[in-house]
């Protein structure tokens, strides 16, 4: 595959063989400690949405990106989609391959059962592409400390989001 070419990836499903090798993409993304963040407490013990969560494969064959969603609950009652992480092998960021995956993950939910989407994020990058902002974050908290600028949603109508949210894990 060309570099200067993320048309020729295929996005696929993740599939059960994929998922030591995203552990390894992800490890080499955001680095050894990354499970000691606060995010990881929304997802312990919990299955992503297979439904989902996609890798990229280049023509090789080899999987060089991919996007994991997972089922969290906002004021324990209302459902919620986190979105992350997403990790892209490192020799190929700013390609492509992300909002591609990106892309697909969100075309990918329902249309009839329209959840709110969370993430930990650059509101500058996700805001331009797919309207995510902090503006109906600031009153939200996670398990733990984190950057509240980063905390960003995006959803069909806002009106519905509660102003002063909890973040917590999907009952497993």
């Amino acid at each position: 595959m060309a570099r200067d070419n993320p048309g020729r990836l295929r996005l696929l499903r993740e599939r059960v063989r994929d998922d030591e090798a995203i552990e390894e993409m992800n490890e080499a993304a955001f680095g050894p400690d990354r499970t000691h963040k606060t995010v990881y407490r929304l997802r312990e013990d919990v299955k992503p949405i297979k439904e989902l969560c996609f890798v990229a494969i280049d023509q090789k064959g080899r999987m060089v990106a991919s996007i994991r969603n997972w089922p969290i609950l906002i004021n324990e009652r209302w459902p919620a989609i986190l979105l992350g992480p997403l990790a892209i092998s490192p020799e190929l960021r700013g390609l492509g391959y992300g909002k591609a995956l990106m892309t697909t993950a969100l075309a990918a939910l329902s249309p009839q059962a329209p959840l709110p989407q969370v993430m930990i994020g650059d509101a500058e990058y996700y805001g331009r592409f797919w309207g995510f902002s902090n503006a109906h974050t600031q009153e939200w908290t996670l398990p733990g400390p984190f950057e509240r600028h980063r905390l960003l949603v995006r959803c069909d109508n806002p009106e519905v989001l509660p102003r002063r949210g909890v973040l917590g894990p999907w009952p497993g």
